[in-house]
């Protein structure tokens, strides 16, 4: 992890529609100073979807800010925190095939909760999965640069790529 940024703003970089004609350009920017309770992250990968495309194009009403980044599920790497004391405090989802293996002893000392969920477990994950092959029904997912965005954009408008 890294340290507290000195820097009053830091850069970033994204692309952005800057108005509802939804073309996306490269796009640097500053973003404020790195707050106790921030983290910064690195961006490997994101997920567009037809709710980036309506918020892109202000399909929704006067409810989009421009510049717009799309992309609202993202994968990445956690570069710096805002205070190591914010360390011990993160949330986060851990999404495995196989049951964690989770140190108990830190768990236990620093008061920390483990959560699961049943909706999305294994056994629901294998009946979907059992469904989507008895029906024919398969994944289907291009992996993108970001240059080929409006491309994809446009391919969302068509039809093309569906969810």
């Amino acid at each position: 992890m890294g340290q507290v940024s000195e820097q009053v703003n830091q850069k970033a970089f994204g692309w952005a529609a800057t108005d509802p004609s939804a073309v996306f350009s490269p796009f640097t920017f500053s973003r404020g100073a790195m707050g106790e309770n921030d983290v910064t992250f690195k961006v490997l990968y994101c997920g567009i979807c037809h709710s980036d495309l309506h918020m892109a194009k202000n399909e929704l009403g006067e409810f989009c800010t421009y510049p717009l980044v799309p992309g609202h599920e993202i994968f990445g790497i956690v570069t710096e925190i805002g205070s190591k004391a914010a360390l011990s405090t993160m949330d986060g989802i851990i999404d495995t095939e196989k049951p964690p293996g989770l140190p108990v002893f830190p768990l236990l000392m620093g008061r920390k909760i483990v959560g699961g969920y049943a909706s999305g477990g294994m056994k629901e994950t294998q009946e979907m999965l059992y469904f989507a092959s008895q029906h024919n029904i398969a994944a289907y997912i291009d992996v993108i640069p970001m240059e080929y965005l409006n491309t994809a954009m446009d391919r969302l408008v068509k039809g093309d790529i569906r969810y």
